[in-house]
């Protein structure tokens, strides 16, 4: 009862950027699974993963990961997320960023910047 509260939009963090000849993807929290649906259907000629039926809303990637996919999707496979960088906060309340995202940055850029300009 005593914590606050807080909502936080991502939708402008909606960068997608396709790794791997389009085989995989690197979306940021606020990309909408429609338009990583469109962007590999188009570019790369194949079907994305997540095309859910509330998909007309364009829910985030983010809401994507959080409910999990399945029904229907289960025939492609499961999607999952096997890299991230993300916040958390530390047992002292400090605010420490997780890299798991296993790609080689630029040094002297914090990710967010390096994987927006697409170095």
């Amino acid at each position: 009862a005593g914590r606050k509260n807080i909502v936080l939009s991502m939708r402008r963090c909606d960068g997608i950027f396709p790794m791997d000849g389009g085989k995989r993807v690197l979306c940021f929290a606020g990309a909408g699974i429609r338009d990583v649906h469109g962007l590999v259907s188009e570019k790369f000629g194949r079907e994305g993963h997540s095309a859910l039926g509330s998909s007309f809303l364009n829910p985030s990637v983010a809401g994507g990961v959080a409910f999990g996919s399945g029904g229907t999707q289960l025939r492609k496979g499961p999607a999952y997320t096997d890299r991230a960088l993300y916040c958390k906060i530390g047992a002292k309340g400090e605010v420490e960023v997780v890299d798991a995202l296993g790609i080689e940055l630029p040094k002297g850029k914090d990710a967010l910047t390096a994987l927006s300009s697409k170095d």
